[in-house]
C-alpha cells in the first residue's frame, strides 16, 4: 500500500527551466491520497510537463486540507507563466474512489496545451464535495482562466460509473483555448442528486464557461444503461462567445427521473460550416422521462439559433410534466426529430404548459418557430382485429321426415366460414395422421414344400395366386380407434335412434 498526506509529491519542470520534466509512474496494490495531499507532474517553464501514470488495484482520493485550500488529488498541469505543454494523466485500476472534494485533473494555466486524462477501471465512484461547499469531487480536463492553450480530452472506460451528491466529470474552457472532448464507455452509468447545499448538480459536461472565447468540446456516451435522477445533469453548453459542443448518447435504456436534465445550451452566434452546435443526439431502445425531467436545447442572445434534438428509439415515454424542447429565446427555434415505434404521454404543442408533457420548438415569435417531426409507424396493429368465436367448429343436427324420395336426418358441420384461428385461443389440430402400409416381400431364403397334386393346380392358377394391390375406396375405424383404409366397407349393425322421430304425414 502506498499512502501519502504530504502537500505535494511529483515531478516538475521548474520556473525558468527549458528542459522537459520527467515522467512519474506508480504501480501498487493500493493507493490512498488524502488530507489535501497531491501527486502531480507539472511544468513551470518552457519544457513539457511529465506524464503521470498510476497502475493499482485500488485507488482512493479523499477530502482536502484542513483549511480547505487544497484538494487531495492526482494532476498533470501546465502551470501559470509556463509555455510548455502539460503531460498526460493515465489511471488503470479495478476500483477508483474520489470522495469529499478530491480531484483528478489535467489542466493548462498558460500557453501550453493541457494534457489528456484517461481512466480505465472496473468501478468508478465520485461522491460528494467538501462540507463547506467550495468544490465537489471531480474528474476534469480544463483550460483554466487566463490561459491560451487548449484543454485536453477526458476518456473513461469502465463497467460502472457512479456520480453522486454534486460530484462532476467534465471538460471545460474558461478562456481562449478550446475545451476538450468528454467520452465515456461504460456498462452502466448513474448520475444522482446534488450537493448538500444545492450549489452543484451531479453530472457530466463539456462546457465553455462565462467570459470564455474558446469553443466547448463534445460529450459522447456509449452505455448499456443510463440513469439520471434527482436533479442530476448531462450538459454541453457555451456561456461565452465560442460555440457549444454536441451531445451524443447511444444506450440500450435511458431513464430520466425527478428533475433530471439533458441540456445543450448556447449563447454563441458563430456558424461553423458543416457542423451543428448545441445539438442532442439520442439512440436508445427505451427512453423514459418522468417527474419534471427535461431534454432541452436553449439558444439565448441576438441571432443565436437553437440546437436540434434527434431521437431514435423504440419507445418514448414522457409523463408528469416532462418536456422535450428545442427553443430559442431571441431567434429561430431548433428542430425536434423523433423516430419511434411508439410515443406515449407527450405530444406536440405550440407552447409549453406547466402540467403536461410537451414537445416544442419555439422561436422568438411564431414566424421564427422551429420544426417538430414525429415519425411513427403508419399501421396500427390493433386496427381491424375482431374477436373470433371460442368454439372452433359449429355443429347442428337437423331432423326431418324419413322417405326414400324425401329429406332424411342430417349431421351438418358448419365450420368457421373461412375465418382463421383466433390468436388468443388454443391451437386446434385439424389433421389426421395415418401410418404407411407396406406390402411385405417374400423372404429370399424361405422354402415351400408342394405336393404333386397341388403343383398342377398351382401352375394353372399362377396368375390368380400372384399378389394383387386393390385401391382403397373407403375407410373404417377399428376396435382400437385407429383409421384403416379398406377396399369395401364391411356390413354394419343398425341401431335405433335415441331421438324421438318427427311426426310426418303419409304423403307430401
Amino acid at each position: 500500500m502506498l499512502y501519502t498526506n504530504k502537500t505535494a509529491w511529483g515531478t516538475d519542470a521548474q520556473p525558468n527551466s527549458t528542459g522537459d520534466a520527467g515522467d512519474l509512474t506508480i504501480k501498487t496494490n493500493s493507493l490512498l491520497v488524502q488530507d489535501g495531499a497531491q501527486v502531480s507532474a507539472s511544468t513551470f517553464g518552457e519544457g513539457k510537463g511529465g506524464n503521470l501514470s498510476v497502475d493499482a488495484q485500488d485507488i482512493k482520493l479523499i477530502g482536502g486540507s484542513a483549511n480547505g485550500k487544497f484538494a487531495s488529488g492526482l494532476a498533470a498541469n501546465a502551470q501559470p507563466n509556463s509555455t510548455g505543454d502539460a503531460g498526460d494523466l493515465t489511471i488503470k485500476t479495478n476500483s477508483l474512489l474520489v470522495q469529499d472534494g478530491a480531484q483528478v485533473s489535467t489542466s493548462t494555466f498558460s500557453e501550453g496545451k493541457g494534457g489528456n486524462l484517461s481512466v480505465d477501471a472496473q468501478n468508478i465512484q465520485l461522491i460528494s464535495g467538501l462540507a463547506d461547499g467550495q468544490y465537489g469531487s471531480s474528474l476534469g480536463a480544463n483550460a483554466q482562466p487566463n490561459s491560451t492553450g487548449d484543454a485536453g480530452d477526458l476518456t473513461i472506460k469502465t463497467n460502472s460509473l457512479l456520480v453522486q451528491d454534486g460530484a462532476q466529470v467534465s471538460t471545460s474552457t474558461f478562456s481562449e483555448g478550446k475545451g476538450g472532448n468528454l467520452s465515456i464507455y461504460a456498462q452502466n452509468i448513474k448520475l444522482i442528486g446534488q450537493s448538500a447545499d444545492g450549489q452543484f448538480a451531479s453530472g457530466l459536461g463539456a462546457d465553455a464557461q462565462p467570459n470564455s472565447t474558446g469553443d466547448a468540446g463534445d460529450l459522447t456516451i456509449k452505455t448499456n444503461s443510463l440513469l439520471v435522477e434527482d436533479g442530476a445533469v448531462l450538459a454541453v453548453q457555451s456561456f461565452g462567445t465560442g460555440t457549444a459542443g454536441n451531445m451524443t448518447i447511444d444506450a440500450r435504456s435511458i431513464r430520466l427521473n425527478n428533475n433530471a436534465l439533458l441540456t445543450a445550451d448556447t449563447r454563441s452566434n458563430k456558424v461553423v460550416p458543416n457542423r451543428q452546435q448545441a445539438t442532442i443526439n439520442i439512440n436508445s431502445e427505451n427512453l423514459i422521462i418522468s417527474r419534471n425531467s427535461n431534454i432541452v436545447t436553449n439558444a439565448r442572445g441576438e441571432n443565436v439559433i437553437g440546437g436540434d434534438i434527434n431521437i431514435d428509439t423504440d419507445f418514448l415515454i414522457a409523463f408528469e410534466n416532462s418536456d422535450i424542447r428545442a427553443d430559442s429565446a431571441n431567434f429561430f427555434g431548433g428542430r425536434v426529430r423523433i423516430n419511434a415505434s411508439g410515443i406515449f404521454g407527450t405530444q406536440l404543442r405550440d407552447v409549453v404548459f406547466d402540467s403536461t408533457s410537451d414537445i416544442t420548438a419555439t422561436g422568438a415569435s411564431p414566424e421564427l418557430n422551429g420544426t417538430v417531426e414525429l415519425n411513427t409507424p403508419d399501421v396500427d396493429p390493433n386496427n381491424g382485429l375482431v374477436n373470433l368465436p371460442t368454439i372452433p367448429v359449429d355443429t347442428q343436427v337437423a331432423q326431418g321426415c324419413y322417405s326414400p324420395d324425401y329429406a332424411q336426418n342430417r349431421f351438418v358441420i358448419v365450420g368457421r366460414g373461412g375465418l382463421p384461428m383466433s390468436p388468443t385461443e388454443p391451437l386446434q389440430d385439424t389433421s389426421t395422421l395415418s401410418a404407411w402400409v407396406r406390402l411385405r416381400p417374400k423372404p429370399a431364403n424361405s422354402k415351400t414344400i408342394i405336393s404333386p397334386q397341388s403343383a398342377a393346380a398351382s401352375n394353372s392358377n399362377k396368375v390368380a395366386a400372384a399378389t394383387t394391390i386393390v385401391e382403397a375406396s373407403s375407410w373404417v375405424v377399428n376396435r382400437n380407434g385407429n383409421i384403416e383404409l379398406v377396399a369395401q366397407v364391411p356390413g354394419v349393425t343398425a341401431h335405433s335412434s335415441w331421438q324421438t322421430p318427427a311426426s310426418c304425414s303419409a304423403s307430401r
